[in-house]
């Protein structure tokens, strides 16, 4: 019976965990940036978006990079959502079993990188 119930409890802490989040094709082509505010001088801002991966009961099934990961994808996809192309990172919270992360959503007008010819 010990083992039936350590089981069940097994399968439903399995079933309460989410994986991470994957980018979409809009997402990924919203640029993210740090710390660099003079990117984003000259932009639009559409407004706050914020993301978050990890469980106070999963967090210990999940890389500490792969929580990052998902939560940044998150973030994009809210940026795109909203019509933007920038996501300008704030610091991140600090807490020991998720990521959780805020942002401004930027439109910027972006212009073509001119490649040297070879």
């Amino acid at each position: 019976m010990k083992t039936l119930m350590a089981g069940i409890m097994l399968a439903s802490t399995m079933l309460l965990t989410g994986c991470v989040t994957f980018p979409t094709q809009e997402s990924e082509k919203v640029d993210v940036i740090w710390d660099e505010v003079d990117e984003v001088k000259d932009c639009q801002r559409m407004g706050i978006v914020f993301g978050s991966e990890g469980h106070f009961y999963d967090y210990w099934l999940h890389a500490d990079k792969n929580m990052v990961w998902g939560t940044l994808n998150q973030m994009r996809i809210k940026t795109a959502a909203l019509g933007a192309n920038t996501l300008y990172l704030f610091q991140p919270l600090n807490f020991s079993s998720s990521v959780t992360m805020f942002g401004n959503a930027y439109l910027c007008d972006k212009k073509e990188e001119v490649k040297p010819s070879a």
